[in-house]
Order: structure tokens, then C-alpha cells, then sequence
């Protein structure tokens, strides 16, 4: 405690008077014991024991008078501010339960609708990988490769024979695969041909079609998606811009109102200032002062003396006196603040001096209580052993044997 009042006093400022006067009573309340500074250590620990032990006996023997006495026992608690307690807090928790459950009904709407344009958003991911899935099943498959050729395990069966036709250039008259004038094959080749061409121009058209229709398909499915997610988006924000005109329109008829209050108080104070005003210039009209009443500016008690209210000015002489007064005036202040700040100085000075006193009572209080840590320190430690040499001898001498009257005698005699 002494320590923080030197260090509140030290973030006092040099030259203020509250400074000076608190420099002025710490004259009073600094003590000193052989010419240093007395803190808590120097007071005996015995006595303060003997007054700790003291204290605490006598609050015991009060405490089992109030306990031990039937008639000045006092038994209950304020039931009815626990009730009035307990139904703030249920009011307080009923608010925040409604207040949770519309953020939650209104969560659970916005989360529902995300969930719908989500679903519909995967729905169309998922057709539009399965078209592109059939698409490459149709239109992109392993026979249609280049290098298929090359990876088809049918190769020797689709392998050139040993006789093309009639005109095979392979076949020469050593290969004994052509005899002269034979052409076994020209009719199933030709048709074979013409039917091939014929597959070819409608596997083609219907491929072609069919390319164009789920072309077409995509596209309106695509089309109904991207109309349907802007309706409920055209249909949220027609919502929210409900809400807001609501909120908008509520807080301009609140502003109006307000408007509409303050013109008419502003209308009110102008018509009751203009009244004053009207009312202040007829008397300022008709007033003594403004009407230069010379007889009102004597005063009836004392002619040499002039009412205030109805000074009309001073003659040369007065005003040369007054100025002579003032220029005497002016001087006694110079003066008095050249003294001034020479006593500012001086206290300057004094203050410095008490701050190095501080300084090394500071330092002094500092050393003692660092020595009374130290102390208190051994002395714990000295407690302790002594506590565990009586916990020893407490549990395997006093307690070591069966528990006798004595135990049961001890109850009912303190309230502890």
C-alpha cells in the first residue's frame, strides 16, 4: 500500500498545487524508525499471530452463539425473489428459444431451397454426362480408331485371302488361283457392294438424326433448367424486395413522424421567440435607459454613487484614475508572477529531493521485502517438516489404535 501511494504520487506533475499539497501531507504520514523508512517487517509476527488467533476465536465463539441458539437461528431463503428470478429466466429463455427457432425456420427455407437448385443443377450434370457418354458410345468407339487396325484381335480372320477376284495382282500364273475366263464372285460382289453403300447412307441419315434430336432434346431440357432457376431466383428476390419495401416503407412513416413532431416543436419555439422578441423590444422602447432619463442614473441613497442599469459614462477624470488604477494593477501582476515562478522553481527543487528520498525508500522497502520473502520462505519450510513429523506422529502413535468415548465425546461442541 505504501508503495502504490509513492508511485501514485510520483505521476503527480512537478508544478500543480494538488502536488505541493499532497508532497505537504506525506510530511505527516512518513515514519521513520532509526532514520529509515518502517514497513510490515518490522512488526513483531508474534503479535500479529497473537491477534490473527485472537480474532478468529472470538468469531468461532459468535459463530456457536448464532448456531447453538434456537430462537436467533434464522432458517429460509427469499422465495419469492428466487420465483421472480426464475420466471425472468424462464421469460428471458422462452425469447431466446423463438428467437432460434425463426433464424432456424428461416435457415431451414433458404437450405431447402439451395437443396432444390443443387438437385437440379446435378440432374442436369448427370444428363448431360450421359449424353456425352452416349455420344462417345456411338460415335467414338474402338472400331472407329485409326490404329485400330493394328489392336484388333480378329486380324487374321479380316486378313486379305489368298484370291481377291479375277484381276487379283497378286495371283499370277505360278499361284494356280486363276484359270482363264473364271469370275466366280462378280454378281455377290457388285450387290454385296451396292447393299453396303445402301447400309452405309442410312446408317448415316438415322446417326445424323438422331445426333440432331438429342441435340434438340438437350438443348429445351437445358432451356426448362435455366427457366425454372430464374423464376424461383426472379421469385426470391421478389420476396426480399417485399421485405425491404416493408422495412423501407415502416421506417419512412417512422421518419415522417418524427419530421412531422420536430417541425411542429421548431414552429412553436419560433412563435414563442418572436412573442419574447416583440415583447423585449416594447420594453426597450419604453425602458429609462434607452430613452436617456439623466434622473434615473443618480441614486436616490447616495448622489455621489450611479446606478448601474442606468450608467450613461464617466467624466475624463474618472477614466484617467481608472487607467492610472489599472497600469498599478498590471505592475503588482508582473510582480506577483515573478514571484511566482520563483517559488515554482524552489518547489521544483524540493520535489526532486523528496523524489530521491523516494527513490531510496523505494529500494529500501524493496531489499527488506525481498529479505522477508527469504524469510517467509524458511519459516514454510520449517512448517512443513514440522507438519509432517506431526502428521507421522499423529497417524502411527495418537491414531494408531481403536476409536474410543473420546472421538464421540468432541461432537456438538464447536460449529465447525
Amino acid at each position: 500500500e505504501h508503495i502504490g501511494e509513492l508511485l501514485s504520487r510520483r505521476a503527480l506533475p512537478p508544478s500543480s498545487t494538488g502536488c505541493r499539497r499532497l508532497f505537504g501531507r506525506r510530511r505527516f504520514r512518513m515514519a521513520t524508525v532509526g532514520g529509515t523508512l518502517a514497513t510490515a517487517g518490522d512488526v513483531s509476527r508474534e503479535a500479529a499471530e497473537a491477534r490473527v488467533i485472537d480474532r478468529r476465536r472470538r468469531m468461532e465463539m459468535e459463530r456457536r452463539d448464532r448456531i447453538f441458539n434456537a430462537k436467533q437461528r434464522t432458517i429460509g431463503v427469499d422465495k419469492e425473489a428466487i420465483d421472480r428470478q426464475i420466471m425472468e429466466k424462464n421469460a428471458w429463455t422462452e425469447m431466446e428459444r423463438r428467437r432460434e427457432n425463426a433464424f432456424a425456420d428461416r435457415l431451414l427455407v433458404t437450405e431447402q431451397r439451395v437443396q432444390l437448385m443443387d438437385r437440379d443443377v446435378q440432374r442436369a450434370r448427370r444428363e448431360t454426362a450421359m449424353s456425352v457418354q452416349a455420344y462417345r458410345e456411338q460415335m467414338q468407339g474402338q472400331h472407329m480408331r485409326r490404329e485400330w487396325d493394328l489392336n484388333d484381335p480378329n486380324t487374321l480372320r479380316k486378313d486379305r485371302p489368298a484370291r481377291l477376284g479375277d484381276y487379283d495382282p497378286m495371283t499370277g500364273p505360278a499361284s494356280l488361283q486363276k484359270l482363264a475366263g473364271e469370275d466366280l464372285d462378280y454378281g455377290n460382289r457388285t450387290r454385296k457392294q451396292q447393299q453396303q453403300q445402301a447400309m452405309w447412307v442410312v446408317e448415316q441419315m438415322s446417326e445424323k438424326q438422331a445426333q440432331l434430336s438429342n441435340e434438340q432434346e438437350m438443348e429445351r431440357l437445358a432451356g426448362e433448367r435455366q427457366a425454372e432457376i430464374d423464376e424461383r431466383r426472379a421469385m426470391m428476390e421478389e420476396e426480399e424486395i417485399a421485405a425491404r419495401n416493408t422495412v423501407n416503407g415502416a421506417v419512412r412513416d417512422y421518419n415522417i413522424a418524427l419530421a412531422e413532431a420536430k417541425k411542429e416543436r421548431e414552429t412553436n419555439v419560433r412563435q414563442q421567440e418572436m412573442e419574447d422578441g416583440i415583447e423585449e423590444i416594447h420594453n426597450q422602447y419604453t425602458s429609462d435607459f434607452l430613452t436617456e432619463n439623466h434622473g434615473t442614473t443618480v441614486s436616490s441613497i447616495a448622489p455621489h454613487r450611479y446606478l448601474k442599469y442606468h450608467f450613461k459614462g464617466l467624466s475624463q477624470g474618472q477614466i484617467n484614475s481608472i487607467r492610472e488604477e489599472q497600469m498599478r494593477q498590471a505592475s503588482d501582476k508582473a510582480e506577483s508572477q515573478m514571484n511566482e515562478r520563483d517559488e515554482e522553481r524552489n518547489w521544483d527543487l524540493v520535489q526532486e529531493a523528496v523524489r530521491r528520498n523516494l527513490v531510496a525508500g523505494e529500494r529500501e522497502v524493496m531489499r527488506r521485502r525481498q529479505e522477508l520473502a527469504r524469510q517467509t520462505a524458511e519459516e514454510q519450510r520449517r512448517q512443513a517438516e514440522e507438519a509432517k513429523h506431526r502428521k507421522e506422529v499423529l497417524y502411527k502413535q495418537v491414531y494408531g489404535g481403536a476409536i474410543d468415548n473420546s472421538f464421540f465425546d468432541q461432537f456438538g461442541q464447536s460449529s465447525r
